[in-house]
């Protein structure tokens, strides 16, 4: 029994790592997972924040979508590296995050007017 959890359990993550769900918002949630892992390998500390602050006050509290952040975080933190080069300056990640912002909001109808 335990295998068989840990197993479905597994497969969940990697599921969720991977982009393979249907949960409504999953894709506004990992976008902004994405840029919150390029904002902590290009250390802007105020946009990480920022993201954080945007994903608390409009996902829902789920472990789902807190997977499905954090998997996304991980993914492009670690793939960024320790490449410096590939950092955009703080101007033009701000300006993704607020459009990335946007969509979440819309998707989870959340200071919908």
């Amino acid at each position: 029994m335990k295998k068989t959890l840990f197993g479905l359990g597994c497969a969940l993550a990697l599921t969720l790592a991977h982009g393979e769900t249907h949960l409504p918002g999953a894709t506004e949630v990992r976008a902004l997972g994405r840029l919150n892992g390029e904002a902590l390998a290009c250390k802007q500390m105020a946009l990480v924040d920022r993201i954080r602050a945007h994903i608390v006050g409009a996902a829902p509290k789920t472990r789902e979508i807190g997977e499905i952040f954090e998997a996304a975080t991980t993914e492009t933190f670690i793939a960024m590296g320790s490449d410096a080069a590939a950092c955009q300056d703080g101007r033009t990640l701000a300006e993704r995050i607020e459009t990335a912002t946007q969509a979440l909001r819309a998707a989870f109808a959340v200071g919908a007017k």
